[in-house]
């Protein structure tokens, strides 16, 4: 039950403390909650809850105001909600369905609530080496350092990053590796998908994606709540978007 809602990051990594691990550390890539963890270790260093971390360091300063950990108060009712089922005039399951309400568990790799105008000041500060509106969280070479592939050139990958990742995963038949929170391209040619070298990017288990393409100066945002359909509608937009643009001698892009 690693996945309650109602538990604290310090229960949760109390529970994972206790599981063996699947691979020797360094050996193998596999989707994994070492970034819940990482929030753990925000808050015991920080003596903050890492919903308070982010706000105060993060999402306040970046003036990211519809950013958090739950959308409550008046911010529940612009909540986006699914589109109904043609044939049963239903609508499905909505993912976090808690999200109108503040929860134990701020979970360090998924949970938090946004919109596309929120997260793309988020993106346009890491496009920008770090700065934002004379706001600076990060230094450029720290920026530089996380869209770095860090994988050892002999590393495995588990069962999943194949299966639950697809066109998104650091595979080496991709193309792709992965930095400090990122997918990264490594080369050209390789990913059925087009992009640019140095693009890096991840997207939600229930849909939502971004990427960064700093060759175009280039930030796409999509918020979509579609689980079973998230890697057919981030492929799509790929290809829409990279279709657009068209280079006109001495003018740039249009």
């Amino acid at each position: 039950n690693v996945m309650d809602e109602n538990q604290t990051n310090e229960e949760l990594v109390a529970k994972l403390a206790r599981l063996p691990l699947m691979f020797e550390p360094g050996t193998t890539w596999e989707y994994s909650m070492s970034t819940d963890v990482l929030g753990r270790i925000i808050e015991v260093v920080s003596g903050k809850s890492l919903a308070d971390f982010v706000a105060e360091r993060i999402t306040g300063p970046l003036g990211m105001e519809d950013t958090g950990f739950a959308a409550a108060g008046e911010r529940a009712a612009r909540l986006a909600e699914m589109q109904a089922d043609p044939a049963t005039g239903k609508r499905p399951p909505m993912p976090y369905s808690e999200a109108a309400r503040e929860r134990s568990w701020h979970s360090g790799g998924g949970g938090m609530v946004s919109t596309a105008a929120d997260y793309l000041r988020f993106c346009q500060m890491l496009l920008n080496g770090g700065e934002l509106d004379a706001v600076r969280l990060l230094s450029p070479k720290t920026v530089a350092h996380m869209t770095s592939d860090h994988l050892p050139p002999d590393v495995a990958y588990g069962p999943s990053a194949r299966d639950l990742i697809g066109t998104g995963a650091p595979l080496p038949e991709l193309g792709q590796g992965f930095g400090l929170g990122f997918a990264v391209r490594k080369a050209v040619g390789m990913s059925p998908l087009p992009g640019s070298v140095g693009d890096y990017f991840w997207g939600g288990l229930y849909g939502t994606a971004f990427w960064v393409d700093p060759a175009e100066q280039m930030i796409v945002v999509l918020m979509l709540q579609a689980p079973e359909q998230r890697t057919y509608y981030r492929q799509l937009i790929r290809h829409l978007v990279y279709a657009t643009l068209t280079r006109t001698r001495g003018r740039g892009y249009r």
